[in-house]
This record gives structure tokens, sequence and C-alpha cells, in this order.
């Protein structure tokens, strides 16, 4: 190969290495079982409680046949960060998909009192800063909602968070509540239905009659997260090279052969 040659083919590797940039968001998400028919929330599951990844990795199938079945898809990659900075979530259900859509669950904390904040009814698509329909389920009810916000009374209507009797949307949190990692054994004040599967993010399957499946069961895909200015995309991050490595390697053997060409 001559010199020439050579130094396309780095150029190509360098175009390579930085279009790989793009996966950078790449972030992993896990399946998990959360509660059996008989309300039991460990295991043994029920035979029927079906929950399994996709080979992509950003996305799942779920059979929760009976009620009070309850499966999970979660990730920590978010943990820590505002839950006020919460953009979008979407994701493409495959054709056999059956029932209601999933919706989410998130725990989130000011470092010392707990809640999880739960998206119902349909929102794929909507503007969560703008939503005003979040619903808190679990949380320490032994003390108030205020912590929640930087001012105002917390508070909750047929479980819809509310600040001063108005439904609150994600806008509404102080910066200081943040995502974190749910406890995977069970936690006063917290019902059997939260996620325990050590994720502060989780995409819920189950619970309510209109999400009974059987048969084929439910099958989303292309799952995707916005936050802030950034976009999230479920995937296998094993599959991923390190950008920021690649790059420099590439790099530097372009900057070798460009030497050798100008002797």
């Amino acid at each position: 190969m001559t010199f020439k040659q050579t130094f396309k083919t780095l150029l190509a590797c360098v175009a390579l290495s930085f279009s790989v940039n793009s996966t950078a968001n790449i972030i992993d998400f896990e399946t998990f079982k959360i509660r059996n028919n008989n309300g039991t929330t460990t295991s043994p599951y029920d035979a029927d409680l079906e929950i399994t990844e996709n080979t992509a990795g950003d996305g799942f199938h779920a059979i929760t046949p009976r009620s009070g079945q309850k499966v999970g898809y979660g990730t920590n990659a978010f943990d820590g960060m505002q839950i006020n900075q919460f953009n979008t979530v979407n994701w493409s259900t495959d054709s056999n998909a059956t029932g209601a859509h999933p919706y989410l669950n998130m725990w989130v904390t000011d470092g010392s009192n707990y809640a999880v904040i739960s998206s119902e009814n349909t929102y794929m698509g909507t503007d969560f800063q703008t939503r005003q329909q979040w619903k808190i389920f679990e949380f320490d009810n032994t003390v108030s909602l205020d912590w929640l916000f930087d001012s105002g009374t917390g508070s909750r209507s047929s479980q819809y968070l509310q600040r001063n009797g108005t439904n609150v949307s994600l806008a509404d949190f102080s910066n200081d509540i943040k995502l974190y990692s749910g406890p995977v054994g069970a936690t006063p004040g917290v019902g059997s239905g939260a996620p325990r599967g050590g994720f502060g993010f989780n995409v819920i399957f189950g619970d309510t009659a209109a999400n009974f499946t059987q048969g084929a069961g439910y099958f989303i895909e292309n799952l995707t997260v916005s936050v802030g200015q950034t976009d999230y995309e479920a995937g296998n991050t094993a599959t991923v090279p390190e950008p920021s490595t690649l790059a420099i390697f590439a790099l530097s053997l372009l900057g070798l052969t460009a030497r050798r060409i100008k002797k």
C-alpha cells in the first residue's frame, strides 16, 4: 500500500472514530420482575409472568396474563439527575403488541426523603415539563410532601401530585429532587407495586386490567429518553467502542503517516 493510500485509509478511520460519537449516549436497561398474582414481590415468580430483553437491548417482550402481575425495565444511568430536567420518553410498539402502554416509575429523593413519581395515561412524545398528570403512589407518609418543592404546600388528590391544590408538572419540582436507585428490598411507606430492581428510572408493564396480556405478549423497541438538551438511546453498550480512545489512536496514526509522506 502506498503512502497516499495509507493516508486516505487513516482519514476514513478518523471520520469513523468521530462518527462513533453519535452512539456515545447509548445507555443500558435491564429487565426485572416486580410482583406475582398473589401480591408477593420476591422469587419464586409466577411461571406465566415473563419479561425478556430484545437482542438490540432497546426494548422488551412482556407477558402478564393475570391481575397483580408486574414487570419492569430499568436503568441507573440517570441517577443523580434532576427530575425537572426530564423531557420525553418514546418507544416503538411491535405489531404484535396488545394491551395498554407501559408507564414510568421514577424513584426520587432530596437526600433525606424519598418517593416514587409515576406517569400514567398516554404520554409518549409529551413534553414532561408541561405535563400535569404525575401521580405519587409510594412515599414516606410520615412527612409532608412539601420537600418536593422549593415553596408551596405539597399534597395529592386522586393520587395526582399537587402543589397548593393544583396538579404539578416536572418543572415545578425543586432542583434538589433527583433520581436515585430505588431499594431492592421492602421500604417503609412503599407499596408492593413499586419497582425494586435497584434502578432510579423504570418502564413498568402490568398491574392494571388494561395491561393483562396473553398469547404473543407485549413488545416495545427503540426506547429513547431526552434529558435537558441531551438525547439517550437504550441499547447494548458492550458493542459501542470508546470514541475518545478510537479518535486519539486514529489521529496519532494519521500524524505519523503525514510526517512520513512529507519526508
